[in-house]
């Protein structure tokens, strides 16, 4: 993707020349991040460029639209090439915010007089999360499970999992979530559902409050749960081990999802998420085995090393095989990571992807080889993010991104871009 594609493709369209001119378009056009392709300052020019030029982002003054419900028909419209759109208006509309946060392509009402510039960073957000879950849309139609059809079809609910300790699953899947957050700006979750959640310390957040939140209220406990990390939003299980296993026994509230535990995943599928990372603990437990009747990708950890080669088989067992009457991940949703690759690793990258083919007729493509670097482990004790501080564990984080969201420009300034899919992750495999 080019610099021109990256950019996000806008309209604005405001009550008169004044505000479109002189406020909407000096904002834009000062961000290099956005390409303002069309402008209106009155509603017929307005429905026209809307139709012709059907912008990934829609900045519209509430007060252009004769009437409110000409307004809210336009901006339902935006959905059929997945657009998103901020509204201004002025105080004495206020009323209408709560009827307009309610259209699905509308993602933030403004009351005027705003700052420009969080409008700008809002805009950018919205738009890029809504091309994340584009991208991910197509490959989750074949996707089995049990959401409705109302659900957000567009998210991807990510299980990281590894078949034996130590392979760097936590540090994977908190680091991914960080990077589409918070560098990507792509509106992300993460479930960190070890005992103890491994969140709180790599990360800098707490152990309350946690999931327990949305246990003791599943209508409207959900917002309560959530902790932040600058602008990634991430629910910790309990890390009382009492608690942790109540919630096990605990059942689903009125839905067919078994428990508790898989309802906390499912409802991030009603909050706009592009992506949501569940952070899943081995042993085969409740809290590895139910959220995965909410997942629709998972990501296997592993080590080039027998052992974790033994591991993944079982695995793909697991998924493929002894899930398969309750929830299967499709297998052209199964990817692999390989980490802690060194010189002196006996097995090489291309040797683990090939026995594991031979050991079980099947092997997930590699989206991902990250090398051993301890500055990895340097970092986590100085509770900073590993994408922030060693390069070659974030080309690995970007790599697994440009797999997992193919539409999504994962790359920056500076930077090279990492392999996509399948053939980024075998031309990293030669040698």
């Amino acid at each position: 993707m080019n610099e021109t594609q990256a950019k996000v493709l806008t309209m604005l369209a405001g009550a008169g020349a004044e505000m479109v001119y002189y406020q909407m378009l000096p904002a834009f056009q000062a961000d290099a991040r956005f390409s303002v392709t069309a402008v209106a300052a009155g509603w017929p020019d307005f429905e026209k460029n809307l139709e012709q030029l059907k912008p990934q982002l829609l900045v519209v003054q509430g007060d252009l639209a004769p009437h409110p419900d000409q307004l809210s028909a336009a901006l339902a419209r935006l959905q059929l090439w997945h657009g998103v759109a901020l509204v201004l208006l002025q105080e004495a509309h206020r009323e209408f915010r709560g009827v307009l946060e309610k259209i699905g392509p509308v993602r933030a009402v403004f009351i005027l007089p705003v700052n420009w510039g969080e409008v700008v960073q809002a805009g950018y957000s919205a738009a890029t999360t809504e091309r994340a879950r584009t991208a991910a849309q197509a490959p989750l139609q074949s996707a089995l499970g049990l959401r409705s059809a109302a659900a957000v079809t567009g998210t991807r609910v990510v299980a990281f999992l590894s078949g034996s300790g130590g392979a760097g699953r936590s540090t994977l899947a908190e680091n991914t979530a960080y990077e589409l957050a918070v560098r990507l700006q792509v509106r992300t979750l993460l479930l960190s559902a070890g005992l103890p959640p491994a969140a709180p310390m790599n990360l800098g957040l707490k152990y309350s409050p946690n999931a327990g939140e949305f246990f003791a209220r599943p209508a409207d406990g959900f917002a309560s749960a959530i902790q932040r990390k600058e602008s990634l939003d991430v629910i910790c299980a309990p890390e009382n081990s009492v608690e942790y296993a109540r919630a096990a026994e605990q059942p689903a509230s009125g839905k067919a999802t078994g428990s508790l535990i898989a309802d906390l995943v499912m409802a991030g599928w009603t909050q706009n998420y592009a992506a949501v990372l569940l952070d899943l603990p081995g042993g085969e437990g409740p809290w590895m085995l139910h959220p995965l009747l909410a997942a629709n990708t998972a990501v296997l950890l592993a080590r080039p090393t027998l052992a974790d080669l033994a591991a993944t088989r079982h695995l793909l067992v697991l998924l493929l095989e002894q899930l398969r009457g309750e929830h299967r991940i499709p297998q052209e949703s199964i990817f692999l990571v390989l980490n802690q690759v060194g010189e002196r690793s006996r097995l090489t990258p291309g040797l683990f992807h090939q026995e594991l083919a031979q050991s079980y007729g099947w092997a997930p493509p590699v989206l991902a080889v990250i090398p051993h670097d301890p500055a990895v482990t340097a970092a986590q004790d100085d509770r900073q993010p590993v994408v922030t501080r060693v390069e070659s564990f974030a080309r690995g984080v970007r790599g697994l991104i440009a797999g997992l969201f193919p539409g999504l420009d994962s790359s920056r300034p500076g930077q090279s871009r990492p392999g996509r899919g399948l053939l980024g992750g075998l031309l990293r495999l030669k040698g």
